[in-house]
């Protein structure tokens, strides 16, 4: 591991602890200072992490604490995602806030990462950095870090937007049998309609950009993430063919920014794609928008992602944010690398 030719934290100014209860408010106040456009609250935060919560999911944090203040002024983080498990592949994160940068702190929790890795037995490392930030690029790149791929956030201007009306391939679809829905009018509690729509998401989740393989999440698991604090059940749309589920794009509250909607997960089944589905579900969610004085929808995309890109950009979204997506390969991820252990049962 390269670190940086900067001076090691002070300590005596600075103390390193695990992040406890107390932090989270201002753990998310840095977050929204290096995202401010991504900001997330402290009630959604916790919910995700209780979500997603499992034995065999490593989620650590670490504080460090200015010692004459008893403020938190950086955080880092190392986890795994449950949707592209891999017991030796984690996402790790550390953020200072920008003014106690130049302090050694970022190189202190590099080298706490590095070592965490190596009691891990961690074979990759991916990290996201905003590509405006050149000095955060430019510390990954030092730690070993290389770019794969790169995340846009999009908006939409829900007020200059126009809302066109259902497509001719929209009425192709209703004339085929395929009609559209909500969550809440299906029933948003309905134990069947929750495991039609488990289905439809697992299936439409496999071929998704993301960085490592996919991996299923359990029943368990999406209903929890579905009960989040964001949900907007009127506002989850759904493509139905007979009982099945075969599309959905679903709206999420920004408790963050109160004016602003998330579009959270846009996706059909294999053998409907290609067939106006996802365009006429996202007509749908910027219709709902504007009637409901929505200022701004935002989403995020993989740049691999060009098919749900095309869709957004022809409903008026925009980039306003991107996001490089870095992994870091360790010597043991080589061909002797130990076998990856068992992952979770669905």
């Amino acid at each position: 591991m390269w670190v940086p030719a900067e001076r090691a934290m002070d300590r005596g100014t600075y103390r390193l602890r695990p992040f406890e209860e107390q932090d989270y408010p201002a753990f998310v106040r840095l977050f929204a200072e290096v995202n401010p456009e991504n900001a997330v609250t402290v009630e959604e935060v916790r919910h995700w992490e209780k979500a997603f919560r499992a034995p065999h999911l490593v989620d650590e944090k670490w504080t460090v604490v200015e010692r004459r203040t008893n403020e938190p002024v950086a955080f880092c983080e190392m986890s795994h995602s449950a949707f592209s498990y891999h017991p030796q592949k984690l996402w790790a994160t550390a953020n200072v806030t920008r003014s106690h940068q130049g302090k050694g702190i970022g190189r202190d929790l590099a080298l706490l990462l590095e070592s965490e890795a190596a009691a891990h037995r961690v074979t990759h490392f991916w990290t996201s950095v905003r590509s405006d930030d050149p000095r955060a690029l430019e510390f990954a790149r030092k730690q070993g870090f290389v770019e794969q791929r790169r995340l846009w956030l999009s908006t939409l201007d829900v007020e200059k937007a126009s809302v066109p009306p259902p497509s001719e391939s929209a009425a192709r679809l209703l004339r085929e049998g395929v009609t559209f829905t909500t969550l809440a009018e299906e029933g948003v509690h309905d134990a069947e309609v929750r495991r039609r729509l488990f289905s439809l998401l697992e299936e439409a989740s496999r071929d998704v950009p993301r960085m490592g393989e996919y991996t299923p999440i359990t029943y368990e698991q999406f209903v929890a993430e579905l009960d989040g604090p964001g949900l907007v059940a009127d506002g989850y749309f759904l493509a139905r063919y007979g009982e099945a589920y075969v599309g959905s794009s679903n709206l999420e509250r920004d408790l963050a920014h109160p004016d602003s909607l998330r579009v959270g997960f846009t996706g059909t089944r294999a053998s409907y794609r290609g067939r106006g589905v996802a365009t006429e579900l996202k007509r749908r969610t910027i219709e709902y928008a504007r009637t409901h004085a929505v200022r701004y929808l935002r989403t995020v995309n993989d740049s691999l992602n060009r098919p749900m890109w095309g869709i957004n950009e022809k409903a008026g979204f925009r980039r306003t944010v991107e996001w490089v997506n870095l992994e870091r390969r360790f010597p043991s991820s080589g061909p002797d690398a130990p076998a990856p252990g068992p992952g979770p049962s669905t």
